[in-house]
């Protein structure tokens, strides 16, 4: 049952590091799609690239902070800490990027209506 304690916060890790990439790959793609116009549109591209950046930032410190854990390099009092609070960092950054800088989404005005009697099975 060892291996199971070593396993899974790799598999965590795996899983943060793979959303990482996706961030990376939407906030190229935002960055190719959206252009310098208005406010509104700098705003999106710089809050998906400190997004991205403070995502980053928070998987390579969960990733320092598996390593000091399983004692891969000197562990004085402060390396533990300091990847903590890294990694605290980087998520306030997350959601200072998300609900600071970013413009609300825009969504559909009004719920399309479906009629509940299509939807029935009829024999």
């Amino acid at each position: 049952m060892e291996w199971l304690v070593d396993l899974v916060p790799i598999l965590i890790i795996a899983g943060f590091a793979y959303g990482a990439f996706g961030q990376i790959k939407q906030s190229i793609a935002v960055a190719k799609s959206v252009p310098w116009d208005s406010t509104n549109d700098k705003r999106i591209i710089v809050g998906s690239h400190l997004f991205t950046l403070s995502y980053a930032g928070f998987v390579v410190a969960l990733i320092v902070n598996l390593a000091v854990y399983n004692y891969s390099f000197p562990q004085p009092a402060s390396t533990a800490n300091a990847a903590s609070l890294t990694a605290f960092y980087c998520l306030l950054m997350m959601f200072v990027a998300e609900l600071g800088i970013m413009p609300k989404r825009q969504g559909p005005k009004e719920l399309p209506s479906f009629k509940l009697n299509s939807l029935r099975f009829k024999p």
